[in-house]
């Protein structure tokens, strides 16, 4: 909107439209700019100022068969989502009827891709539809993304459901319990014999490593003496360099 200029004694005015700013003659410089930059942007700022003034609304006065746009709805809301504004008529005695046909704020947000609480957020509060989800452990995790409930009152993850299956000595875990090859591992847990020799003769069958081993009960050791044992596996016992235990 152009400025229009007009000179009243010590003072010029612009006007916008209806609306008129006054300046003292002494800061504007014959070619219309202002000669004091100071000035100029305290009437730049007070001109911005007075246009924002100037869109505000007031409520039309009330006269009989005149309507106007009216909201109820918390400030900030209206034009957000689903919020929009209705209108009021003056009825024949110059009263406000209710204001019609205005949309306001849910009382909560639902899951259902609109912003129902008019905070400016679609479905805040849910995981965006669309968004990559998991489900389920080891074997039986599988990807999926998130979709809105039937109901509108949940994000739900469609990964599909994958049965566990009885865990073997493969490493990985079969029976998607978050464990890998544990104990009760099917093939493992029966007595054995390694074919090493002394304490380590004896042995248990474990996964180890994705596959099924013959494990000594007992580790090696240290040669112990005087106990008729070969501690340390190699087929002889209590021999001469053997370590005695203290107070034995």
């Amino acid at each position: 909107m152009p400025l229009r200029a007009h000179k009243l004694g010590t003072t010029t005015f612009f006007v916008v439209g209806a609306l008129a700013l006054g300046v003292p003659a002494a800061g504007i410089s014959a070619a219309g700019c202002a000669s004091n930059s100071d000035k100029l942007s305290e009437l730049e700022q007070e001109y911005e100022e007075a246009l924002k003034a100037q869109k505000k609304r007031k409520p039309a006065e009330c006269r009989p068969g005149i309507n106007e746009p009216c909201y109820e709805g918390p400030e900030g809301t209206v034009g957000r989502g689903i919020c929009a504004e209705g209108s009021r008529t003056c009825d024949e005695n110059g009263f406000w009827l209710a204001c019609a046909e205005q949309s306001l704020p849910a009382p909560k947000e639902l899951c259902n891709k609109i912003d129902d609480d008019c905070n400016g957020t679609v479905d805040d509060g849910f995981q965006r539809e669309g968004t990559k989800c998991w489900a389920g452990e080891g074997e039986c995790r599988s990807e999926g993304t998130y979709r809105c409930s039937s109901d509108q009152t949940v994000s739900e993850c469609n990964a599909p459901v994958i049965a566990p299956s009885k865990e073997i000595c493969d490493g990985k875990d079969n029976d998607c319990d978050g464990q890998t090859d544990e104990d009760d591992t099917e093939g493992t847990g029966g007595e054995c014999a390694t074919g090493q020799k002394g304490i380590c003769a004896e042995g248990t069958l474990k996964c180890i490593a994705g596959g099924i081993q013959r494990m000594p009960r007992q580790t090696r050791t240290v040669e112990w003496c005087d106990n008729k044992l070969d501690d340390d596996c190699d087929g002889r016992t209590d021999e001469k360099d053997c370590s005695v235990k203290d107070g034995v």
